[in-house]
């Protein structure tokens, strides 16, 4: 065990009381660095880029560390669901020297712009980064609209008449 507090600082002997709140200190770090680290941000955990391409939307994020057993995706119309879990990898009988690696598990849900057709949905997984494409639903694809030409008449014809007084008309 590593030592905060050297036996070598003059009047700090193991038996004083100085040497038991370094056996103390000594005990909390020992604690702190082989507890697993606990992601604060663990909720916008893993960060995520998300785009639109053509008529697919792609969301990809860097889960290094993860197995595809790990990982679960989940798709709606209008949703994209992103979980997984984290295993120690710490062999059961063993004794932690140290833990950086936690375990962990997360869960990342974001609303779609657009509806997607849940159906044909891809996720591939390669060096630690998960893609996912979502292509756009067929209904929700912008449709060409074709515009028609109305006809025109001439503007003679489209005034109305006015009517002619029985004076005018005789005169």
């Amino acid at each position: 065990m590593l030592s905060i507090f050297p036996n070598t600082i003059p009047g700090l002997s193991r038996n004083s009381v100085f040497g038991q709140i370094a056996r103390d200190m000594d005990r909390l770090f020992e604690s702190v660095a082989t507890r697993p680290m606990v992601d604060s941000a663990s909720r916008t955990w893993p960060g995520m880029n998300v785009w639109r391409d053509g008529d697919d939307i792609v969301a990809e994020a860097e889960i290094p560390g993860f197995r595809m057993e790990d990982i679960e995706v989940l798709a709606t119309e209008h949703m994209l669901t992103i979980r997984g879990q984290r295993r120690s990898s710490t062999p059961e009988n063993a004794t932690a020297l140290r833990i950086e690696r936690s375990v962990s598990r997360f869960e990342r849900s974001l609303h779609l712009p657009v509806e997607i057709d849940p159906d044909r949905v891809r996720a591939t997984l390669a060096d630690g980064v998960l893609r996912v494409t979502l292509p756009v639903a067929e209904a929700a694809r912008p449709r060409r609209v074709q515009i028609q030409s109305l006809a025109s008449t001439p503007a003679r014809e489209a005034l109305p008449t006015s009517p002619v007084s029985q004076a005018e008309a005789t005169a």
